[in-house]
């Protein structure tokens, strides 16, 4: 990291913007032996004569090579300082800061939005693209998508009216969102989110998926002791999945339940359902999740929410530092828009999306096909 901000600085100077970072791995067999490598994004500032506000000039992706210190970069090219030119660099850096890195600290994804919002404010207020078709009455629009992004990040598609062109776009521009649960290796995954959005019922869906059809040995543990019914609900399909289930009233059993069952391939945390507006039962259940550690922190989230209360909860839930979306109710949303609002306004990818009570049916791991048809079936199906 130090010499990927290094060759940043160097490179930009001291007021290098650093907007995402990842870690790799190249060479090897498979993956196995590869060289350890990071990739670091900037961006630097330059204030243009026509717009005094200063506005990011261009990216450039570092790369350190996991042995000799070099630069293995790819820079945008200078833009001419014009307003055009401007928004769609602001554009590029959004794109780019999204599809690079797995799982950024939230700061960095609230950044991200934030490039979007000001890709937007370009193209408004700098009388950008006059011809060019706004959200309202745009197919995305009609399809749920806030204007915001659609007039941001979605902006090239908003003079797409065939769905089935849509879809296509769309399958392309969430590939690097379509995030599902990791294959390999030891997984330790809790689900929070607000009440109601069913996040017992996805638990048992996803210990379904694991188990029954790809043969994973799984634990459940369940700290969800407040609701009426809940453990009783969980224990159930426990029994009949033959999966062990441990019961969690305080952080320290969490600790336990998952450390009893290191042998498991996929141990699954199903938490309190918390309100978004209270501090207090937040901290509480960050508490719990911190005891877990888990390699995976799933917010859950229904499509039927209006789109100001997922906004309310991805910012409230931030406070858990979330890696990944699961998405909820698709069957009782009018629209399904949030599929591509919520990914984009946060940058965080979605492991799953569920639509229907059915155990283990009801539930699909992420694939930007699947994401873009969902989105897109209203029109398509009609």
């Amino acid at each position: 990291m130090q010499e990927a901000l290094a060759l940043a600085k160097s490179e930009f100077g001291e007021n290098a913007v650093v907007l995402n970072t990842k870690h790799v791995k190249t060479g090897g067999l498979l993956g196995i032996g590869g060289a350890g490598k990071v990739e670091l994004m900037a961006a630097a500032d330059e204030t243009t004569e026509k717009f005094p506000a200063p506005a990011p000039s261009f990216a450039r992706t570092f790369a350190t090579s996991g042995g000799p210190t070099s630069a293995v970069a790819v820079a945008e090219p200078a833009v001419e300082k014009t307003a055009p030119a401007m928004s769609s660099l602001v554009a590029r850096l959004y794109s780019e800061a999204r599809t690079i890195g797995a799982e950024p600290d939230f700061e960095v994804k609230q950044l991200r939005y934030e490039l979007a919002e000001l890709s937007a404010l370009v193209h408004n207020s700098m009388g950008v693209g006059a011809n060019t078709p706004k959200a309202a009455g745009s197919l995305l629009a009609r399809l749920g998508v806030d204007d915001d992004i659609v007039n941001g990040p979605l902006a090239d598609m908003l003079s797409i009216d065939d769905p089935v062109v849509l879809m296509s776009t769309i399958a392309s521009r969430m590939q690097a969102f379509a995030q599902p649960p990791v294959s390999m290796g030891r997984q330790v995954i809790a689900l929070v989110g607000p009440t109601g959005v069913g996040k017992t019922t996805t638990l048992a869906k996803l210990a379904a998926k694991f188990s029954l059809e790809q043969g994973k040995k799984v634990a459940l543990v369940t700290a969800d002791t407040y609701r009426i019914g809940a453990v009783d609900q969980l224990k159930t399909y426990a029994r009949i999945m033959g999966i062990p289930i441990e019961i969690a009233l305080c952080p320290e059993e969490v600790a336990a339940g998952v450390e009893k069952h290191g042998d498991k391939d996929v141990v699954l945390i199903d938490t309190v359902g918390r309100g978004q507006r209270s501090a207090d039962h937040l901290a509480e259940l960050k508490s719990f999740v911190d005891a877990a550690a888990p390699t995976d922190t799933y917010l859950v989230i229904a499509a039927s929410l209006a789109g100001d209360i997922q906004r309310e909860v991805v910012d409230k839930f931030g406070i858990l530092s979330p890696t990944k979306l699961i998405i909820t109710k698709l069957d009782e949303a009018p629209t399904r828009g949030c599929l591509l609002n919520l990914p984009l306004r946060t940058g965080l990818g979605v492991a799953c999306i569920t639509a229907g009570q059915n155990v283990p049916q009801d539930i699909e791991f992420a694939e930007a096909g699947r994401i873009a048809r969902a989105v897109v079936s209203e029109v398509v199906d009609a």
